[in-house]
């Protein structure tokens, strides 16, 4: 019985030898490969992602986002019959609410083109991490939702740091963690990614659940639609215009 539970437990701990064994460019090379290969994901010149963002438990928006090198990025919620936009072209960022008493544009905080600045970077802190001036740690290995993930720590060039967890069988990205600055004050912050799937020779995760730990916060972005490489309008990231007046109101 002794020699049984021996082996049993020489067998348990072989896997997380194995998963230990992996270094940080072994971890980045195999996560790129596993995304669709350096060669193909750096062949992506825009994309087009529409479906729906879920606020809490009830309120359910059509929603868009559209990227385009460099840097470029515009989403677009529609809330009870009402248009969201925010456009950044990579040197100006602008924003339409018209929940925030104006349908007139205005340019974006500082935060907030930070923040959809990065966003815009469709490829990632991982590709070709070294030439851009990212640093990578290598955090040990947790478990996220059940499954063991390398814990990668990312500190970019302009400063900001994250933590990525890459699933140590898939190598896709299961999780997203760090923060995002608003009105100045700094907000924990963290994504997990589900339901990937292949277009056009690239993994794409089609649902993505968020929220800040610890508070109420949450929202669900479910894709029913991934375009790679769509033929973008040239006024798509042009400084928006305020929706004209229901000449019908009075």
């Amino acid at each position: 019985m002794k020699k049984i539970i021996v082996v049993l437990a020489l067998l348990s701990v072989i896997p997380i030898f194995t998963i230990k064994a992996q270094t940080i460019d072994e971890i980045v090379s195999k996560s790129l490969l596993a995304k669709g290969g350096v060669e193909r994901i750096k062949s992506v010149q825009s994309q087009r992602l529409t479906g729906k963002i879920i606020f809490g438990e009830t309120s359910e928006s059509p929603f868009t986002v559209s990227f385009e090198r460099p840097g470029k990025i515009k989403e677009d919620i529609l809330s009870n019959g009402k248009e969201i936009i925010e456009i950044n072209n990579g040197k100006e960022g602008w924003v339409i609410n018209p929940y925030s008493g104006s349908d007139a544009p205005r340019k974006m905080t500082d935060d907030e083109f930070n923040n959809t600045s990065s966003s815009a970077d469709f490829d990632g802190p991982l590709l070709d991490y070294k030439e851009r001036g990212n640093q990578i740690e290598l955090r040990g290995i947790e478990n996220v939702e059940g499954k063991p993930a390398y814990k990668l720590f990312i500190k970019q060039k302009n400063g900001q740091t994250r933590f990525d967890y890459i699933d140590s069988s898939s190598y896709l990205e299961v999780k997203w963690e760090g923060s995002i600055m608003n009105n100045g004050k700094e907000f924990s912050s963290e994504s997990f990614f589900h339901n990937y799937k292949i277009v056009d020779g690239l993994m794409y995760s089609f649902e993505i659940d968020s929220d800040s730990p610890g508070g109420t916060n949450k929202q669900k972005i479910i894709f029913d639609k991934i375009e790679v490489n769509p033929k973008l309008d040239e006024s798509t990231f042009n400084q928006p215009v305020a929706a004209p007046a229901d000449s019908t109101k009075h």
